[in-house]
Order: structure tokens, then sequence, then C-alpha cells
């Protein structure tokens, strides 16, 4: 294929992939206007919807237009990390409209459409002073982005590339052997996990207003809350438990919580990641009790165990959910298991954010496979095998060379986003928290992120969260693949004009 029919085929995969996009989009912005028939008092802010729900409708229909009658079959290198770049760009900024509509300036609305989309929880609305619109609107911003934008389209369009943008967001696990049916797979455990959390919330005496919402939150492992005290609001254990159980299923790979369901018990306790998960939790859930109880935070042992447990899950799962309020203020020497876990996060493939289990699970092992071996005798070879999926395999060197080099570059943009939260006048301690906080897509805050926050700061933590929330790698690669296109098109003009010159 020539160049100019590949640079033509990422166009049209752009093009169509940006066109049900917007399709997408417009039954999420109208999705929320339901809520009028419950509260017609509210129709005011109809509009807010409206409009961007026609703007998508109309954009959508010219590019599907614009492309009709056109596939893309193959893609250039990195080009799908481009147009996945380019689809959450364009979905932020369609999904920001309602929020500037009623009142949110546009760092403000970016950074909120951000954080819903991203599932990082992280927010400057005050939730006693929106509507219910608003409230719902936010929660269906974790659903869609929960999975991924390009998952749900995956499943819905089952287009000639869909296999290429389903691998570039980050999707490796194979439910079935088609990308598409996977992709449905997923998003019929996901439904069911959330439908499942709604009816037991209903049950345990929530609203169902709250359920729909805190379901939601919790199995996308988003964290936005419908409450100025989040799951706390309740006072509930029940609820605790039930939310805690959401936020695991939630940051569960789905391939291995399909394991589970099919009563291969011993292949999904033997997962790597959910051993991982496990002793990580079996550790700092007791260090988190201790010292709620030391500092007088929980008022008896039962609710410090209850508290600390799903503290440490909502953290490690990247959810962001609280039923201790200002937890990060009060968390004293479980700060330093709660600033681990931010790193760390949930399972790849996952809804869950952050450095992913696997990834940490690996470089632990790698460590001591390394220390291992310079005991041993030079003659001496040592497997280096993992369990994933039921199934034992041996691990590359370059596996975990790469894990290595994504380990690295992670810890390097934590450094570089807290200097630069520094330089708008934020201490080293709030600026490193509260950016591994949106860079593992935690939500939980130590007071930066505020509606009156600086425009640089809002713009500093939306930049975090895209980055988190497409991986780093999928960034720069789109981030270059699409200076390398504008530089392209440059050129193209530049030498027209020079031929159009010469005539």
């Amino acid at each position: 294929m020539s160049p100019q029919a590949s640079i033509r085929m990422d166009r049209i995969a752009l093009v169509r992939s940006l066109g049900f996009l917007c399709l997408m989009l417009t039954i999420i912005l109208l999705a929320p206007l339901f809520l009028l028939i419950f509260w017609p008092e509210e129709s005011h802010e109809a509009k807010a919807f409206l409009v961007p729900a026609a703007a998508t409708l109309l954009t959508g229909g010219l590019l599907l237009l614009c492309s009709r009658g056109q596939r893309a079959l193959v893609l250039r290198k990195h080009a799908s990390s481009m147009i996945l770049l380019l689809l959450w760009i364009v979905a932020v900024a369609f999904c920001s409209i309602p929020f500037m509509m009623v009142g949110y300036s546009v760092p403000q609305a970016a950074f909120e459409s951000m954080s819903g989309l991203t599932t990082t929880g992280l927010s400057v609305t005050d939730v006693t002073a929106v509507s219910h619109l608003i409230l719902l609107y936010r929660s269906l911003l974790h659903l869609i982005g929960g999975v991924g934008l390009v998952l749900v389209l995956t499943a819905i369009l089952a287009n000639y590339y869909g296999m290429q943008l389903f691998t570039a967001e980050g999707h490796t696990d194979r439910l079935s052997t088609s990308p598409f049916r996977s992709a449905r797979t997923i998003l019929v455990l996901y439904g069911s996990f959330i439908l499942a959390g709604i009816i037991l919330y209903v049950l345990s005496g929530m609203p169902l207003f709250d359920a729909v919402n805190y379901s939601i939150s919790a199995v996308a492992t988003g964290g936005f809350s419908i409450h100025p005290d989040s799951i706390g609001h309740y006072a509930s254990v029940p609820i605790d438990i039930i939310t805690m159980v959401l936020m695991l299923m939630g940051a569960t790979n789905f391939m291995a919580s399909s394991m589970l369901f099919r009563g291969r018990f011993k292949d999904y306790f033997n997962h790597i990641e959910v051993r991982c998960v496990m002793v990580l939790l079996a550790i700092a859930g007791p260090i988190g009790t201790v010292q709620l109880v030391l500092d007088h935070v929980s008022p008896s042992v039962l609710m410090a165990i209850d508290q600390s447990f799903f503290q440490m899950i909502s953290i490690l799962t990247t959810t962001g959910l609280t039923n201790v309020d200002d937890y990060l203020h009060v968390a004293g020497f479980a700060l330093v298991p709660a600033i681990l876990f931010m790193f760390i996060g949930g399972n790849t493939d996952s809804t869950a954010g952050g450095l992913k289990a696997y990834r940490f699970a690996l470089g632990a092992k790698s460590l001591f496979w390394d220390f291992r071996d310079s005991l041993r005798s030079e003659r001496t070879v040592s497997p280096r095998k993992i369990r994933r999926f039921g199934v034992t395999r041996t691990v590359s060197r370059e596996e975990i060379s790469q894990n290595y080099a994504y380990l690295i570059a992670y810890f390097t943009i934590a450094i570089l986003g807290t200097f630069a939260l520094m330089l708008c006048g934020h201490s080293l301690q709030d600026s490193f928290i509260e950016f591994v906080s949106a860079l593992g897509t935690i939500g939980l805050s130590v007071g930066v992120t505020a509606a009156t926050a600086s425009a640089p700061t809002l713009w500093i933590l939306t930049v975090a969260m895209l980055i988190a929330r497409l991986e780093i790698f999928v960034f720069l690669f789109g981030v270059a693949r699409l200076v390398t296109n504008v530089r392209d098109i440059q050129r193209s003009i530049l030498r027209r004009r020079k031929e159009g010159h010469n005539d």
C-alpha cells in the first residue's frame, strides 16, 4: 500500500470513528432529560443538554455522510494511538458543554468532563447546589468512560479497524476469538455488575436515584458522589460492604471475573493480579485499622475495620469513594500504604487506573528473580514464570525490560507533574498527593482540587487524567503521530502553493 493510501486510510478511520462517537455522545447527552419526568422543576436546564446533543448529532451525521461507502482496513503504525487521543479530546470537549451552560468556567468544565470520562472522580462541583440532571450526567460520563470509549464503539459497530483501536485503548484480554464479541461480553459483565449493585443498594435502604449513581460510580471505579460525605452519608455497614465488592469487581480484569463466574476458582485465585491485590489488602487493611483506632478516628474497632478496608480498597481500585471525612488528612501513618496504592491501581483490562497490579507484581517478581540469580552459580538458569488466566508462562527479559521502562516513565511524569503544581503555588506534599491521585485516576483530594483552584492547576490535572486513561506510551505515540500529520499537511499546502506559483 502506498504512503498516500495509508494516510487516506488513517483519515477515513478517524472521520468514521469521530462520527460514531458523536452519535454515541448524543444519547448520553439526552439521557439525563429522562429525569424531568420526576423533577419537572429542573426543565430550565434542558437546553444545557439539548444544545450539545444537537451539535453532536449534526457533527456525527456530517462526518459519517462524508465518509459513507469508505472503509479503513489497515492503519499506519501508531495511527490508532492518534485516533484514540483525538476521540478522547473530542469527547471531553463536547461533554464539557453542559457544564459550561450551567455556569462552570472553561477550565472547570473541561476538568469535570475529563474526570468523569476517565473515571477519576476529582470534582469542582458542589453537589448540594446542582440539579439531579447534572448529578446523573456526571455518573453517565463514568458509565461510558469506565470500560473505554473505543470498547463501546467496537461492541456496537464492529468496524474493520476496531481490533487496532481496541488494542490501543489497552484491552489485551480476549473473552472470545473476536474482539467485537470480547467487547460485547465485557459490556454484559459490566452492565450486570452495575444492575446487581443497584438492586443490592435498594434492598439495603438506599433511594433508587442514589443507587443508580453510586452503583455506576463504584463499578466504573469512578468516585463521583452525589453527597458531600460520599458513601459515609449513609453510615451503613451493609452499604459499605456492597460498595467494597462492587469496587473490587470493577477493578478486576474482566477475563479473570469470567473465570470466577464459570467456577474456575483455582485459576481465579492463582491469577497473578488477584493474588497481588489480596496480599496488599491483607497487609494494608490491618495497618489502617490500627491507625484509625490509635488516632481515635473511628468510634470502635469494628468500625475501624470497616472504614480501613473500605478506604484501602477504594484507593487500590482507584475509585475514590470514602466513608471517612477527609481521609487523607486523618490517615496518619496509614498514608504510606495509601500512597503506594495510589501508584499501583487495579488490574489490567479493568475500569481502574494506576500502574496496574500486573506491572507492580511483575516488577516485584523481577527484583526477586534478579536478586535470586545474583546469589546463585552462573551456570544455574532458573525459569522466570508467572501464572495468569490459569496458564503458567515464562516471562521474557524483553517484557521485564519494557515493564521497567514503563515504571520509570510513570514515576518521571509523577515528579514533573508535582513540580508543575508547585509552580502554581501548592506545597510539595499537596502537589505530590494531588497529582498522583489524578495520574492514578484515584479521585481523592487534599484540597488542591476545588472550584477556587486556578486555571493552570486544573489544566495540569486535566492533562494528567488524560495521560492516565490512555496510558503513557499510547499518549506519547498519539501526540507524536498527530504532530507528524500536522507537519505533513503543512508541507502539502506549501508544496501546492509553490506549484501554483510556478504555474
